[in-house]
């Protein structure tokens, strides 16, 4: 009996393994979401993934340049060790001599959540999760998919939801004009914001960021700032993803953020400000 005992225990152990042992990390490359030639996004998942989380990665530059290689490896590491879906797409940019707008960049990405919310399922997705995450120009972008309630989705376009399932929000040092706060309601996604200080961007001040928690909270809305006195545009790479130069507190919070909005996991202290002194 026992000898039967252990045969079974070690048969069962040697099944979790090999499905261990068999589950990869994948990266699906240049997915067509729409008819212009940088209509693509790139979709990094784990093959034992099931009902997982998506994170949009949306690169910034200014409406005008960047590409989906923003989205490193201490980005894909920090949302998949969290059982995310990575999905990083490129948009149609500002060009001189083109009649391409930050309107049409935008309209972009959200075909793109469009395109994945109709096809989570084959990366084991959940399509009702998914996180929506940019800086600067992307943080733009990415606050724009978040709370903007109205698509006018082009003719062609192939799938055209009447809700974009975003459950949060991160933005990067993101340009937030007065409509895009305007477009918050009550029981919107919750909103995590971070902001460098002296050396910031001039188009992206922080106070922005403070205007932003300011109509979170009047909408009793989570919400989270992270101010880094000490840096400038788009802190989060060395402060929230990079394992050598993170803070603590910050990626903490962070985490704590995500497993919330992707998990339901507890609801985390909201409404202050992070003040990262050293850096």
């Amino acid at each position: 009996m026992k000898s039967l005992k252990a045969n079974i225990a070690v048969a069962v152990g040697l099944l979790i393994f090999a499905t261990k042992a068999y589950a990869e990390v994948k990266v699906d490359r240049d997915v067509r979401y729409g008819m212009h030639e940088r209509n693509v996004l790139d979709v990094y998942w784990n093959t034992e993934y099931k009902n997982a989380p998506i994170v949009f990665t949306i690169h910034g530059g200014a409406f005008k340049n960047g590409s989906k290689a923003y989205c490193n490896k201490d980005m894909q590491k920090l949302y998949m060790a969290k059982g995310c879906i990575v999905v990083s797409p490129n948009y149609r940019l500002k060009k001189e001599g083109t009649t391409i707008t930050k309107e049409d960049c935008t309209l972009d990405i959200a075909m793109a959540v469009a395109y994945i919310q109709a096809n989570a399922r084959k990366y084991g997705g959940d399509p009702s999760k998914i996180v929506s995450t940019g800086a600067s120009a992307g943080g733009y972008i990415s606050a724009q998919i978040a709370y903007n309630k109205n698509w006018d989705w082009p003719a062609d376009t192939k799938y055209k939801p009447k809700k974009l399932n975003i459950v949060g929000w991160f933005g990067n040092s993101p340009y937030l004009p007065r409509h895009v706060m305007n477009n918050v309601v009550f029981k919107d996604p919750p909103g995590f914001i971070m902001y460098g200080g002296k050396r910031e961007h001039p188009a992206t001040p922080a106070q922005q960021g403070h205007d932003m928690q300011s109509t979170l909270i009047q909408k009793n809305i989570w919400s989270k700032m992270v101010y880094i006195d000490s840096l400038g545009h788009v802190p989060g790479k060395r402060v929230l993803f990079s394992p050598v130069s993170r803070d603590k507190e910050t990626y903490e919070a962070f985490n704590q953020f995500l497993d919330m909005v992707c998990y339901g996991k507890g609801k985390p202290k909201g409404g202050d400000v992070i003040d990262v002194k050293k850096k």
